[in-house]
């Protein structure tokens, strides 16, 4: 199967990479798009990401094959 142009990191844009403050220590942590949580590298808080996009994973009818068994499902 070729690449999924959604989940191909080549086609994404810089703003899909970004950083928010930690609530909890205020420092920076690095999200990209397709990650659901990251720990803060400061106080090991779990941080959800606020800006999280499923990309094709909601229509694509390979979505499982992609992103695992039961992971497209929650998208």
């Amino acid at each position: 199967m070729a690449r999924c142009p959604g989940q191909d990191r080549r086609f994404w844009r810089p703003e899909d990479i970004f950083e928010v403050k930690c609530p909890r220590c205020k420092a920076s942590v690095e999200f990209w798009k397709d990650e659901p949580n990251r720990k803060c590298s400061k106080c090991e808080n779990l941080i959800v990401n606020p800006r999280l996009d499923p990309g094709c994973a909601k229509w694509c009818k390979y979505a499982e094959e992609c992103l695992g068994p039961g992971d497209a499902q929650k998208m």
